[in-house]
């Protein structure tokens, strides 16, 4: 379950975020190892500053990977 990998502020937060919107950002990030966007996988979700943070994995390689989603605007 989604609500188990984050923190009580960070679901707060995503719960902001429209599914359609959600789904875009999870498949929109940046892999340093494959270099091209890619899908975060296994991530939990914190705050950082104040802005949602997303850890996870690369779906393609394993590296880790993180999406930041700017509070601002949510």
């Amino acid at each position: 379950m989604i609500e188990d990998r984050f923190t009580p502020q960070a679901l707060k937060l995503w719960k902001k975020v429209p599914e359609w919107a959600q789904e875009k950002l999870l498949d929109n990030v940046f892999c340093g190892n494959c270099l091209v966007m890619t899908t975060i996988v296994d991530f939990t979700g914190g705050v950082e500053g104040g802005d949602l943070v997303l850890r996870g994995k690369c779906k393609t390689c394993g590296e880790k990977v993180a999406r930041l989603i700017e509070s601002e605007g949510l």
